[in-house]
């Protein structure tokens, strides 16, 4: 084990720190992080701000460094659009969006959480996510843009079911 990883690790958490989550409620900062999704190759076409919740996770000088949304619907969301800027990746900024839409979706009365994965499936495993087939997801989130036309059908399903 590397003596220094607790040091690290904590550098890592202080310039974690020093990012403010942005919701988006307009129709300019929409379009900032739809540019930043494409960056990011991921898509962003089909984004809508009423009803969901999207936040950008700005530097100190307010670029862009990270994103993530929160489709609600009733007591089912959908968790899409995390991204973060590949020089601040491994470095808990995507375990903290994910953190932050979870207790999002918790205060919202959000039951059962989906996503749909090409790239994390490891990762949100480890948060507690489960695969579910693509034919088992609520009716409700096969119906959104992301799962029925966004998404290839080689993106993994997965649910978690929130308390």
């Amino acid at each position: 084990m590397d003596p220094n990883a607790a040091i690290k690790a904590q550098r890592n958490v202080n310039q974690c720190m020093h990012v403010r989550a942005i919701v988006i409620e307009d129709h300019q900062s929409l379009e900032r992080l739809q540019r930043f999704l494409k960056i990011n190759k991921l898509p962003s076409s089909d984004l809508k701000t009423e009803g969901n919740h999207f936040v950008v996770y700005q530097n100190e000088v307010g670029n862009i460094v990270g994103s993530g949304g929160l489709e609600l619907y009733g007591n089912t969301g959908l968790l899409r659009s995390i991204a973060v800027e590949e020089k601040f990746r491994n470095q808990y900024l995507g375990k903290k969006i994910v953190d932050d839409l979870i207790e999002k979706a918790r205060n919202s009365n959000v039951k059962e959480l989906y996503l749909l994965t090409e790239t994390a499936h490891r990762y949100f495993l480890k948060k507690g996510f489960e695969d579910v087939p693509r034919e088992s997801v609520s009716e409700t989130i096969k119906k959104t843009t992301e799962f029925a036309q966004v998404c290839p059908a080689s993106a993994v399903a997965m649910k978690l079911k929130l308390s």
